[in-house]
């Protein structure tokens, strides 16, 4: 239901921005509120009051002025003027909503083009007034705010959520039921992780650890909800001392025996709204938290009467690193999974290139892989709203396919389809992409289709020493698209959750290392990270392929990691261009066509069984052809 409300919220906004200029009637309305509070610049973040990734319908403040769906952003709204910040993932996507708006896109990372403190740097005076609402804003980005105010002489307003006064029919806050996460899936009780983290609270000599994160505070009391669309979460925060633990949470949620196995674990219900008042009455304490998961608003009351701790949270990291329980939860959900991604495959093989049908839309398409998922028996939700792209949309990394008749994209014969998607089960979480080919395909799409694939397999096959991080690893994906002058803009890799959130911090793999240092950790076993190159072609085509890996010691070299495949569907062979691949990519390939022949196999029907015979049958060049390919490759060496 919530992600049935969260896609009408996008899609009103979205229909109010085909209208030209009506968008600009919100912000409009927007400027007069400001003017009224003496406003001169408002900095609205795409984040709820637990900077969370994906956000509730109420929180959509972003989608609401601006009209841009995307999340990873920022709104800067001027009395003449507006900006938006994002990052290179939604590039494409955010020039075409933000058409019309009267919101400029400002391309987060590129040369020339500046951050939102640095923007603020030169434009804001001593006569200004910079506002924002301090419980949605993260505590760094409110220290650097708080900062260039002081610098600049200027005024801050921040205790308002002026956003109220302009939203008329603004949803309300959501209050799902919240239940156990029970032990044959979470494998360790709340009661051993609430010791583990006092154990780290007294190791650090502190007496309060505290987390708005809603992904933290699920993983410690193993609770699951679902306030957050595609998220097992529930809204809440958490005060833990050396004999106490607070749950700030809306007691609506929880069922008598809700209360009754918190009682259990000696953690005691506190009711959501009273959370402030709890944390401005902490002082003279020695806190824990990550400061980079606060908000603005809790940051600055305990930092005025309180010695802070600032650390990756160890929540976060532990949670992380997946005991055996959850890692194996995760290996057999997968294998689940691949039936569903296969039958799909199967599925959409015979009604695009055998029954050449002209009713398949993209929206179609994915409602049927998202059917299959829903009737598995331990299904939750979907991890993330199915991305189902056509030709030129999958150059729009998340894109979402349209609702309406005059606006879906028809499937049809010939192109590449991209399909990304996962589910959320008891025992695991899924995240999964495949390009497929519909029929005939250019040189360009076979060689960027090839690519993509020989960047998956090869980080899939990676062996590396312990401490390595994902900035070492993420080469692997990349460099013989780099000989090619290839690359995308995102990241190869985000850690995924157990029965939690699908982009989990702070594993990931990517070029570029991250703005906080302390959060470039090294992988160790139980860690999952995703494995998703891609490559993207405005106006023409897309590719992204994603396996999800596990992170396990070396069976042979010691002190050395590899990883382990959880997802397990096929890859097509028909776009590939063996001519870019060498014999060890042939083979890697080889081998996990067969891996998936054997594990998904014996699960299906009889037709999609030959159907997937046939489809992981073992690729291979002539000897002619070989040495000409060796040749090709390096030459381009």
């Amino acid at each position: 239901m919530l992600l049935t409300q969260q896609r009408k919220l996008r899609i009103g906004i979205s229909e109010k921005r085909k209208r030209g200029d009506a968008m600009r009637a919100e912000l409009t309305a927007f400027r007069s509120v400001m003017k009224q509070h003496r406003i001169t610049v408002w900095c609205a973040p795409c984040s709820d009051a637990h900077g969370s990734e994906y956000i509730g319908a109420r929180d959509q403040v972003v989608s609401y002025l601006s009209g841009f769906t995307g999340d990873s952003c920022i709104l800067l709204i001027l009395e003449n003027d507006a900006f938006l910040w994002t990052d290179g993932r939604y590039f494409v996507q955010a020039e075409q909503e933000l058409r019309n708006s009267g919101v400029r896109l400002m391309k987060l990372g590129e040369p020339e083009v500046p951050s939102v403190g640095e923007f603020l740097k030169k434009r804001l005076t001593e006569h200004d007034t910079l506002g924002y609402y301090a419980p949605l804003l993260r505590a760094p980005l409110g220290a650097e705010l708080r900062q260039i105010v002081k610098e600049k002489k200027a005024s801050l307003q921040t205790e308002q959520d002026l956003v109220e006064q302009v939203w008329k029919a603004r949803p309300k806050r959501s209050c799902q039921p919240i239940w156990q996460h029970e032990m044959q899936y979470a494998g360790v009780s709340a009661a051993e992780k609430l010791k583990r983290i006092r154990e780290e609270m007294r190791r650090q000599h502190c007496s309060v650890f505290l987390t708005e994160a809603l992904d933290e505070t699920a993983w410690l009391t193993n609770l699951r909800g679902s306030d957050i669309a595609c998220n097992p979460l529930f809204l809440s925060y958490l005060i833990v001392k050396q004999t106490s633990c607070g749950l700030y949470v809306q007691k609506e949620a929880l069922s008598e025996e809700g209360f009754r196995y918190l009682k259990r674990q000696h953690i005691s219900a506190k009711p959501y709204t009273q959370f402030f008042e709890a944390a401005n009455k902490l002082e003279n304490q020695r806190i824990l938290v990550d400061r980079a998961t606060l908000s603005d608003a809790v940051n600055t009351m305990i930092s005025e009467k309180n010695d802070i701790v600032d650390c990756v949270s160890p929540l976060s990291l532990w949670k992380a690193v997946k005991n055996p329980t959850e890692a194996e939860g995760m290996r057999r959900c997968h294998i689940r999974d691949g039936v569903y991604v296969t039958k799909f495959l199967y599925w959409l093989h015979q009604r695009i290139r055998v029954e050449a049908a002209e009713d398949m839309t993209e929206r179609a398409a994915s409602d049927y892989l998202d059917s299959l998922r829903a009737s598995d028996e331990r299904y939750v939700s979907l991890s993330f709203p199915t991305i189902s792209a056509y030709g030129e949309n999958g150059a729009l990394p998340h894109y979402q396919a349209k609702a309406g008749a005059e606006n879906e994209t028809y499937l049809r014969s010939g192109g590449l389809y991209l399909v990304d998607s996962g589910a959320q089960y008891l025992d695991g979480t899924t995240d999964i992409t495949r390009t497929v080919s519909l029929g005939e395909t250019t040189a360009e799409e076979r060689q960027d289709y090839t690519l993509a694939v020989i960047g998956m397999l090869r980080l899939m096959h990676a062996v590396f020493p312990f401490g390595a991080r994902g900035t070492n690893l993420d080469t692997y994906a990349r460099q013989e698209m780099w000989k090619l002058g290839r690359d995308f803009k995102h990241g190869t890799g985000h850690g995924v959750g157990a029965l939690n959130t699908v982009h989990e911090p702070p594993v990931s793999v990517r070029f570029r290392p991250s703005l906080d240092a302390r959060r470039d950790r090294p992988f160790v076993p139980g860690m999952v990270t995703s494995d998703e190159p891609g490559i993207y072609v405005a106006g023409s085509h897309g590719v992204r392929m994603e396996n999800l890996i596990l992170c396990v010691p070396h069976e042979v070299y010691g002190g050395f990691y590899r990883f382990e495949t959880l997802t397990m569907a096929p890859l097509d062979p028909r776009p590939l261009d063996l001519g870019l691949m060498s014999d060890e990519d042939i083979k890697y390939f080889n081998d996990y066509q067969k891996a998936v022949r054997k594990t998904i196999g014996p699960l299906l029907n009889q037709k999609e069984r030959d159907w997937l015979k046939d489809e992981t049958g073992k690729i291979k060049r002539s000897g002619k052809r070989k040495k000409k390919d060796d040749r090709k490759r390096e030459k381009r060496k």
